[in-house]
């Protein structure tokens, strides 16, 4: 007995190593498909090209500096005018640049919300990728843990026909059975190459490298609802239309402003040479003249249709926020729907699994004595291995609705 409570212990121990193994398998893959997915990176490239978009905004507009040689000199009561020289500057009316700045600044953050978001559909993506191949994986463990029993029925029942204690039929059965199964066989290690070159794709690294999954329950990592009654006010999806909504309403404001004068300030500076004929005051002196300028905007038609274009953004904007929040509470239905479903069949294999088990315990001693044919054994055998490919796809369907809710309540 003590033996037996040691070695119950050793193989506990050795579970829950192999399941913390199992979580950092997927964590560690996880982490490399974000630090190098090509999608994810060209989100991060987008953003940071909307960062440098606010220095743009925010800047006054350059400076003007021209000037001018008079090809024949203009001849003035303190010399002749050789040069000149002039700069000016405009400025926008008080307040334009700052709605810019804000505009460009709240655009920037909308993208950033949408690479947050997209990180986390890709942790997503990840998660059920990997819970695909586990899936692909247990089914070929458990077909071929099918095949090898057909082997040995299969070698049984020959010995038992050549001493005439069953008939040529049940060996025939068991061979169609166990050729069915040899190309499920095939059609799962197919099928597992395709998911694979999609799971390395979102890592993206060698389409062809293999991935190993766990060869027992350990990818079990949680079975509880985290929390059911989501709210999506703050999640990046609705956040990021929220920030759209606002730069729009600052790019109206920045719109009304650039409808108001623009001021210029400028100096104009003239070279002159001195008389050589007369002597005169402030002779041959250079001249300097302040210059002011003002643009009137007359023309209104163009500041009208930017000031209505960022009015219906805010509209556009608006119903797409509610419409996004309208799929996040599909979304979240869709994960309790599956997650229910899947727990529900969880309990349901496990009652059938016992209860297949238990007939398959009394045909087995039935045949023996020849009271039940040979095909119903089977038949309950088959049924078992059934049940524990179901209970497996039942499982992965309640983790894969438990990556969707981790998903749904990223904020």
């Amino acid at each position: 007995m003590r033996f037996l409570i040691i070695t119950a212990m050793v193989l506990l121990i050795g579970a829950k190593l192999f399941a913390q193994e199992s979580k950092s398998n997927l964590q560690y893959h996880i982490e490399y498909a974000i630090a190098n997915n090509p999608d994810l990176k060209a989100m991060d490239l987008k953003y940071q090209q909307a960062l440098e978009q606010i220095p743009q905004v925010k800047t006054l507009p350059d400076p003007t500096f021209s000037t001018g040689v008079f090809i024949q000199p203009i001849e003035t009561r303190v010399g002749a005018q050789k040069a000149k020289l002039s700069i000016s500057q405009m400025f926008p009316w008080f307040g334009t640049l700052g709605a810019k700045e804000q505009q460009a600044s709240l655009q920037a953050q909308a993208i950033y919300l949408q690479y947050l978001d997209a990180r986390s559909k890709l942790e997503l993506s990840v998660t059920n990728s990997w819970l695909d191949l586990i899936l692909t994986d247990q089914k070929i463990h458990f077909t071929q843990k099918r095949v090898e029993v057909l082997d040995l029925l299969e070698k049984q029942s020959l010995k038992r026909y050549e001493s005439d204690q069953t008939d040529m039929v049940n060996v025939l059965y068991i061979q169609m059975l166990k050729e069915e199964l040899i190309s499920k066989v095939e059609l799962f290690n197919d099928k597992r190459f395709t998911q694979q070159t999609a799971f390395n794709k979102l890592l993206n690294r060698d389409l062809v490298m293999q991935v190993n999954t766990p060869e027992d329950n350990s990818f079990l990592l949680s079975s509880t609802l985290p929390n059911e009654d989501l709210q999506f006010a703050n999640h990046n999806r609705i956040n990021s239309w929220e920030q759209m909504i606002q730069a729009s309403q600052f790019g109206e404001k920045a719109s009304k402003l650039n409808s108001m004068p623009k001021f210029g300030l400028g100096l104009d500076y003239a070279i002159l040479s001195k008389r050589n004929d007369m002597d005169v005051a402030h002779n041959g002196q250079d001249a300097i003249m302040p210059m002011l300028s003002v643009s009137i905007p007359i023309f209104r038609k163009k500041y009208k249709a930017a000031i209505k274009v960022n009015q219906l953004k805010q509209q556009e904007f608006q119903e797409k926020k509610t419409s996004e929040l309208n799929q996040l509470k599909l979304e979240k239905q869709q994960a309790l729907e599956q997650y229910r479903t899947g727990s529900r069949d969880v309990a349901l294999y496990e009652n059938l699994l016992t209860k297949a088990k238990q007939s398959f315990e009394i045909l087995s001693s039935s045949y023996e004595s020849s009271v039940k044919r040979y095909e119903e054994v089977l038949n309950m055998q088959q049924k078992i291995w059934i049940y524990e490919q179901k209970q497996i796809e039942a499982q992965i369907q309640v983790q894969k609705s438990l990556a969707k809710f981790k998903y749904l309540d990223a904020n």
